[in-house]
């Protein structure tokens, strides 16, 4: 048995408790008004709700409601309430409210899209009409058979879908549950029981008895289920896409990814142009015929294939993608396609990681891009999530994002790092620190000149009085900016520790290869040993000589117990 959706089952407990709590039916009449108000005062602004049942107009006299009214300090207040004869509903607005909602009692919910009165956008010149469609909390039996177009076969264990729908007053909609599905059995039959509502309709099957797997489909964009009914479906098959994807900049193939989607559910993924190292197909004799670098051919057929839109990235990146949204058959079909990457109009947002106080690049950091509000259909909002790394400027750039406001994580998504808000400016770039403690500053050889080639050695001392180390790493964590000012980077990342920190370098500061050294008694030269305990997110600056080390034993002489 298919469950209802989960919004509809709290709403309609919400409901449910209420209506223990209201006025019975029977008594309705009598001690609810069809007349509201909300506030004290004189020549009220006025909404005239008029109320029907979803899927036949019929108006609903003497039909209890509760409305919500929140305030502008957010606080809420309710009456519950009745239509009148005509099935009409008064609300007199003394006050202007932030928000003001509807509900049915009862075995009846009144869909999202009806339920809120859009006062913001009214202009209250007279009484508003507001119209509020009711729908009864019943469920209701379709049966239907599906075909193929073309073929004298039925579609044996074809997918039917279901998917509800919120309908608003000007008939625009917008998915609000994840779709009930069903199988068809060997003749193309099916059989579902649903909630009453309207839903989006689709069916897809593939003929696996042909080498290539062709695929049918069918969607009906909106349909009324109010009562038990036959639904047939004619599958037809689904559009074959084929092109290139080029480099605006220079005309050759990318290799590249294409999804499709219709909505989070109807959709078609990992499809991908030709790479020139795999072979595309199989000629006539058996040998391998390879394309050229960017071409596709997609039967596309789990798609809605008059309303789609594509999303193409470039194979092994995750900073850089396009977006061609509202396509239809007639724009592809028979038609040679050439989508293009890295063109001059995609939005350039370079996202730049520093270390805070102390403004230090921060280089071969994995930076994420989770999508928190951004302007986009709320089924394609993930395929605008990002990554890359951060180069010698600590700077990651990404190529077509959105508009809207992203969250940004780093060191493998486990350090959030803040929030950036994308704006529609052609290129952009956008700070956020890194706020660890750290130590940082320059050390000099014995003559006077910054060193920049050195080896940094830590040992660290947890709560419980245990040192480890010690570790060894190279002092300018692998940064060629760092390394040519000489600005040593030492992160500090186990707050609550103390961090014994000390440089070790060759004689007159001379490159050496990870083989010239084993640990720092193999250099003749080093600094003195800094102490720093770390209770928060400071920066330790450091002004450090290297002087001959008293230790210092050749690697070629082992030294002695």
């Amino acid at each position: 048995m298919h469950r209802l959706c989960i919004i509809c089952a709290a709403l309609a407990s919400l409901i449910a408790l209420l209506a223990m709590l209201a006025p019975s039916p029977a008594t309705a009449q009598d001690e609810l008004s069809s007349t509201v108000k909300f506030g004290e005062g004189e020549s009220p602004k006025v909404v005239v709700a008029t109320l029907n049942m979803l899927g036949n107009d019929k108006a609903l006299p003497d039909f209890k409601l509760l409305v919500l009214y929140q305030k502008a300090d957010g606080s809420n207040h309710n009456i519950t309430c009745i239509t009148d004869a005509k099935g009409k509903l008064r609300m007199e607005l003394f006050d202007m409210p932030k928000r003001l909602r509807v509900f049915a009692y009862g075995d009846y919910v009144i869909p999202e899209g009806w339920s809120n009165v859009p006062i913001a956008t009214m202009k209250f010149e007279k009484e508003e009409p507001w119209a509020v469609q009711v729908r009864p909390l019943k469920r209701v039996r379709v049966t239907g058979k599906i075909s193929v177009a073309g073929l004298d076969k039925p579609a044996v264990r074809a997918n039917v879908a279901f998917a509800p729908l919120d309908v608003a007053q000007d008939g625009t909609f917008k998915l609000f549950d994840e779709p009930r599905g069903t199988l068809a059995d060997e003749d193309g039959n099916y059989e579902i029981e649903l909630p009453t509502g309207y839903y989006q309709v689709w069916a897809y099957w593939a003929d696996r008895s042909l080498d290539d797997w062709p695929g049918y489909i069918k969607v009906i964009e909106k349909t009324g289920v109010f009562e038990d009914q036959t639904l047939d479906m004619v599958l037809a098959k689904g559009p074959t896409i084929r092109g290139r994807v080029i480099d605006g900049r220079t005309g050759e193939g990318v290799a590249a990814s294409i999804n499709l989607y219709t909505n989070q559910y109807l959709r078609q993924l990992r499809n991908w142009t030709a790479d020139g190292r795999m072979p595309d197909e199989e000629g006539p004799d058996g040998e391998e015929i390879y394309w050229p670098v960017g071409t596709f051919n997609i039967q596309a057929w789990m798609i809605n294939p008059d309303d789609f839109t594509v999303v193409i990235r470039p194979a092994g990146s995750d900073q850089v993608l396009r977006v061609i949204s509202n396509l239809k058959l007639g724009d592809v079909q028979d038609k040679e396609q050439e989508w293009e990457l890295y063109t001059e109009d995609m939005r350039v947002v370079d996202v730049k990681i520093q270390t805070h106080k102390v403004p230090l690049p921060v280089n071969e950091l994995d930076i994420n891009l989770l999508p928190l509000k951004i302007d986009v259909p709320e089924h394609l909002a993930q395929s605008y999530t990002a990554s890359g790394y951060t180069n010698d400027a600590g700077t990651v750039r990404f190529m077509g994002l959105a508009t809207g406001t992203y969250e940004v994580y780093g060191a493998r998504g486990s350090m959030f790092m803040g929030k950036i808000e994308v704006t529609d400016k052609q290129v952009q770039e956008l700070v956020l620190e890194y706020a660890i403690p750290f130590a940082t500053g320059t050390v000099k050889l014995p003559g006077g000149e910054v060193c920049t080639n050195m080896v940094l050695f830590k040992w660290i001392r947890n709560q419980v009085d245990q040192e480890f180390g010690p570790y060894s790493q190279d002092a300018f964590l692998g940064n060629p900016a760092l390394k040519a000012d000489g600005k040593v980077f030492v992160p500090l990342l186990q707050r609550g520790s103390k961090f014994r920190v000390r440089f070790a370098a060759m004689q007159d500061g001379k490159e050496f290869k990870d083989g010239d050294w084993m640990k720092i008694d193999n250099f003749p030269l080093v600094t003195e040993e800094v102490v720093i305990e770390v209770n928060d997110e400071k920066v330790w600056e450091l002004d450090l000589k290297l002087v001959p080390n008293p230790d210092f034993k050749p690697m070629d002489q082992p030294k002695e117990d």
